[in-house]
């Protein structure tokens, strides 16, 4: 199902910070330069809640910059995977979203600023095991913008009388 990154960004903001605090990251898709996809996991995505963009650390994901730079689109997946979110949308008590997939391509990468530092790290749960400083912006910790041009949400419809399920 469609969803109206302009009308529904609220809502989808919602649903991903929901998601990457069940999980603890989503996964970014790219394409490298043989047109093979790559599949990585981002921890650190911030969105603005304003407009369809956002940012993400890029530190460990090296194959990123080269993908970027031949082919600038990307997907990102965002999925609550708890069980119990998943048992309420089988029974259609849920709020109708099992994931959400947004496009988009990426900016330009560039030295994050200290409010950026401080939303990235608002973002891990690490920061109470281990020095994010220290880890992820010793060397002055480079973001990825991004900009999204378009949702899908992810669903379950479930048919109880005929025993069958489908994902749309």
């Amino acid at each position: 199902m469609e969803l109206d990154v302009h009308a529904d960004w609220g809502r989808i903001c919602d649903y991903v910070d929901k998601a990457m605090k069940a999980g603890i990251y989503v996964s970014l898709a790219t394409v490298d330069a043989d047109g093979m996809p790559t599949v990585m996991p981002i921890g650190s995505l911030v969105l603005d809640t304003s407009e369809p963009t956002g940012f993400f650390l890029e530190k460990f994901p090296k194959s990123i910059a080269a993908n970027a730079s031949h082919n600038p689109n990307f997907c990102i997946l965002a999925e609550d995977t708890k069980l119990s979110h998943i048992i309420k949308e089988l029974r259609g008590r849920g709020g109708g979203l099992l994931g959400v997939k947004l496009f988009g391509t990426f900016g330009p990468r560039r030295a994050a600023s200290a409010e950026e530092k401080a939303r990235i790290k608002a973002r891990l749960p690490l920061g109470k095991f281990v020095n994010l400083d220290k880890v992820l912006f010793a060397e002055g910790g480079e973001i990825r913008e991004l900009t999204f041009s378009r949702a899908e949400a992810m669903s379950i419809s479930v048919d109880e009388k005929a025993g069958t399920y489908q994902l749309g």
